[in-house]
């Protein structure tokens, strides 16, 4: 694990680490940024954020992560039932576990298998192209424009062109 404290956890490490991101940055981001700045740490490490998150094991392993999702899957964390829980009555892929989780796992699959997604490509080429030219368009006129506001519209002509 990184740096201790017993009275702060890692709150001192990871208060120096997003000082020193954009402000904007998502929260997904630290977890990598601490890999980055203690790179002794390895893939996996222990993270304390008391009192404001629970403790938890980041993992970045690859072998690790298959072993924790596949092979001996662990129980998912409770808070996203919590909080999943009041949208979706418990009847959604994130939470449900067993035999349950696996009936409609069974049905999604054939979703996600790899000859379907090749299928999708063309598409999702064609809409990534009209992508770059908008991009090409606002390089030419040297406007400043919000990137989250592009790639977003990206996001939800792909969803869009693939879900329906």
């Amino acid at each position: 694990m990184p740096p201790y404290s017993v009275f702060l956890g890692h709150l001192t490490i990871v208060n120096k680490i997003i000082s020193s991101l954009p402000s904007d940055a998502h929260g997904h981001y630290l977890p990598d940024q601490i890999r980055c700045a203690y790179p002794e740490l390895g893939p996996n490490y222990y993270l304390d954020l008391a009192p404001f998150a629970p403790p938890m094991l980041v993992l970045t392993s690859p072998d690790t992560l298959q072993q924790v999702t596949q092979l001996h899957p662990l129980e998912k964390f409770p808070n996203m039932r919590t909080f999943l829980n009041p949208l979706t009555g418990g009847f959604d892929m994130v939470t449900m576990t067993g035999q349950t989780w696996k009936k409609w796992r069974g049905v999604f699959n054939p979703g996600f298998s790899a000859a379907h997604l090749m299928t999708l490509v063309p598409s999702i080429v064609k809409k990534t192209e009209r992508f770059c030219c908008i991009l090409r368009e606002h390089a030419k006129t040297q406007d400043v424009v919000l990137m989250k506001t592009l790639t977003d519209n990206l996001k939800m002509d792909i969803i869009g062109e693939v879900v329906l």
